[in-house]
Order: structure tokens, then sequence, then C-alpha cells
């Protein structure tokens, strides 16, 4: 099947956009997507006529336009996946008081979906869409664990991957090795190797559709949250993914 270039590009100029911290001119636009200016003004035209971006009148440069609000917030009332998901983070984290995400597989990275704050004495933030590693997360490693080893490899590359903190494991087989623990208790855990300080326990969303794979995770800092017990919280996060997962096949 042959691909629209111009819609890819637009859609490019999208994605840069809304990563970007700051508005960016044509010209900036450009040189990051190493396109012609040409090309990206009438691409941004486009995109600024049918309000997916914006136009700073003053400095004539783009932001990401409101316009996307639109297709996100009908995506979260009919989405099964994420209604469900929803549901069920809720009840972990009102039970658990805890920060609750959730993430699907895109591409070579996650992205976040769902994020639900705790009420615990810290919270680590996370917005619909921000990237998320595969490799030192354990919503990550959840959905590494249900591929092939080959699978993983294939995804991940030679290595060596990035070293976020100390405890990363950079090693691509190491990293196998540890998922064969993951499929075999149905959960990972993921201690101090994307934020230090920071546990993590994560499981995955069984897909009927075997359309995506997606995931749930909880966190805490075992530092101001001594109590809470590892093997507890695991059940609690791995039989709130199952429960996700009952509901999705009776849609």
């Amino acid at each position: 099947m042959t691909k629209s270039q111009s819609l890819e590009r637009g859609l490019m100029v999208m994605e840069l956009l809304n990563q970007s911290d700051k508005p960016m001119g044509t010209r900036e636009i450009a040189r990051a997507l190493d396109l012609s200016p040409a090309i990206v003004q009438r691409l941004i035209n486009t995109l600024n006529d049918m309000h997916y971006v914006r136009r700073d009148a003053a400095t004539k440069r783009y932001s990401i336009g409101y316009q996307v609000l639109g297709i996100g917030a009908k995506l979260q009332t009919k989405d099964a996946m994420l209604l469900e998901a929803r549901k069920g983070l809720e009840v972990l984290n009102k039970s658990m008081h805890l920060d609750a995400f959730m993430a699907v597989l895109q591409g070579k990275h996650a992205i976040y979906l769902l994020f639900l704050p705790g009420s615990g004495p810290m919270t680590l933030r996370a917005e619909p869409g921000q990237p998320i590693r595969l490799h030192n997360t354990a919503i990550g490693k959840a959905i590494l664990a249900s591929m092939s080893d080959d699978e993983v490899r294939g995804l991940l590359g030679p290595g060596p991957l990035p070293a976020i903190t100390r405890k990363t494991i950079t090693d691509p087989e190491e990293l196998i090795s540890q998922l064969a623990e993951v499929r075999s208790s149905g959960y990972a855990v993921n201690a101090d190797e994307n934020i230090v300080g920071i546990t993590s326990v994560g499981a995955l969303i069984g897909d009927p559709s075997a359309q995506t794979r997606s995931a749930i995770s909880v966190s805490f800092s075992p530092h101001f949250q001594p109590d809470i017990n590892i093997d507890m919280l695991a059940q609690a996060v791995q039989s709130t993914a199952q429960q996700i997962t009952r509901n999705l096949s009776s849609h």
C-alpha cells in the first residue's frame, strides 16, 4: 500500500509542535524535519486554516492548535480500552493511594494515555501522549514481556540501551533474562532504573483483538512510603490488569 507523503509530513509538523516547549517558526520547523521551507509553509497554512496549529500574530511563530483537543476528547469517551482502563485505575488509585498510569506501545516506545495522581507524599506527573521508554520502566517491561525474545531484540536493537540511572539495565540480553521472570510472575517491578528513589509495578492488559499492547503501573517512594508491601501491591496491579482484560472481552 502506498502512503500519502503530504499527510505524513503534516503529521510530523504537528508532532514536532506538540513536543516543543515554545512556538516555532517555519524555517525552524523546516530545519528540524529536514524539509524545504516552502513545503513546510504549505503544510502550516493548511493546518492553520483547519485550526490544528495556531499562529502568533506578533511573532509569526506556530504552536499546536486547539482542534486536537476535540479529537482526544472524543477518543477518551469512545475507546473501550481507555474507558475500561480508567475504571480499573480509579479503583486501584483510590484503594492504594498511589500514582496510576496506563500506556500503549507505539513503534519503539510506549506513550502514556492515562495518569491518575495519588494522594501520597509525592506525585510523578505524566501527560497523555508523553513517550515512555520500554527498557527501564515497569510498564515498558510488562509490554516487552508479551513478546518473544527475538521480537524484543528487534525492537531494542543491539544496545547498549540508554543509561538513565546507575541501575538502568543497558544490555539487551540481561534485560531479556529479566523478562523471563516477568512472564513467570505476571508483573514487572522496576526500582531506581528510571527515577532514583522510585519503585514501580506494572502488568500487561490483554487485548482480545490483538491490535495493541498496553499495560498499567503504579509508583511510589520506598523512602516516604516504607510500609508498602511489594508482593501485595503486585497482586493488586495484576488483578486490576486482569479485570480490565475481562471487561474488554465483553465489548
